[in-house]
């Protein structure tokens, strides 16, 4: 629903101070959650630093997880050692 009234409301701002649509596609995606099923946040220090990731199995392997980790799901559950 959040996500409904945020678009209407860039769409809107966007004609209204540019006279144009601001985007034509919106691209939703699942939340991330640890292996014990808490959001991803810096501030509990359960995140996996994604230059960690990509020095060990590379960009696209990082791409790859987080474009396709959650199709169909809610969310993508990660962590540490399934790298």
């Amino acid at each position: 629903m959040i996500y409904c009234l945020w678009v209407a409301r860039m769409v809107m701002m966007g004609i209204e101070f540019t006279g144009t649509v601001p985007f034509s596609y919106v691209y939703l995606h699942g939340l991330i959650r640890d292996s014990q099923g808490r959001k991803m946040s810096k501030t509990l220090g359960n995140v996996i630093d994604p230059l960690d990731t990509i020095k060990e199995f590379g960009t696209d392997a990082l791409r790859f997880t987080l474009a396709l980790g959650t199709s169909g799901q809610i969310c993508l559950v990660l962590q540490a050692t399934c790298w």
